[in-house]
């Protein structure tokens, strides 16, 4: 009866799997650019204080916004902050994202958030639509 079970449930599973690849494509390839912004050096005088959860995957048309923050440990000013990571190298656009934006708040005396937002090709993508 299970065997049976089985080959009845192929279809409709193969049907799932097809349905969220395109959001799995997404949601890893957003996945390695905050792998690579992490492991991009921190700005001099700076430790790592932690980062946060990523965003929820949403858009418009088949473009896909989402982003990611981290936070900083530092004397250093936001503005400054920010320009450091928009020249970082993980900050190209590239195949997969078209846009990418940072943003610095001085979340307290030495507390800097770091956000990463980007723009991304979400074909297939329900989320992005």
């Amino acid at each position: 009866m299970s065997l049976v079970a089985a080959i009845a449930a192929t279809p409709f599973l193969l049907l799932y799997a097809a349905a969220m690849a395109p959001q799995w494509i997404t949601d890893h390839r957003l996945a390695s650019l905050e792998n690579r912004a992490l492991k991009h050096p921190l700005p001099p005088g700076t430790t790592f204080g932690g980062s946060e959860p990523q965003g929820p995957v949403t858009g418009d048309s088949g473009d896909c916004w989402a982003g990611f923050a981290f936070s900083l440990r530092t004397e250093r000013p936001p503005e400054e902050i920010k320009r450091y990571y928009e020249a970082a190298p993980f900050m190209r656009t590239d195949a997969d994202f078209s846009e990418l934006s940072v943003s610095a708040l001085q979340e307290s005396a030495d507390h800097v958030s770091v956000g990463v937002d980007t723009i991304s090709s979400g074909i297939g993508d329900l989320r992005c639509w």
